[in-house]
């Protein structure tokens, strides 16, 4: 007997995907912002950026541990 109790709904993954594209867009903004030449503080640039690295991580942990 298959256990589908951890199968996530099409609805569910594609809540999670754009969630997931919409943190790639933030840090896209970062980026760029960082790139730009602006007076930016680069040291906590980069620690939003691995803060929502770490969102990302956690999201696709929880598809994949839903798939299998």
């Amino acid at each position: 007997m298959e256990n589908n109790e951890n199968l996530l709904s099409p609805q569910d993954m594609e809540t999670a995907l754009a969630e997931i594209e919409r943190i790639l867009d933030q840090m896209m903004v970062l980026a760029q912002l960082s790139a730009s030449g602006l007076d930016v503080n680069r040291a906590a640039l980069q620690k939003t950026l691995e803060r929502l690295q770490n969102k990302i991580d956690h999201i696709a942990d929880g598809l994949s541990g839903a798939s299998s």
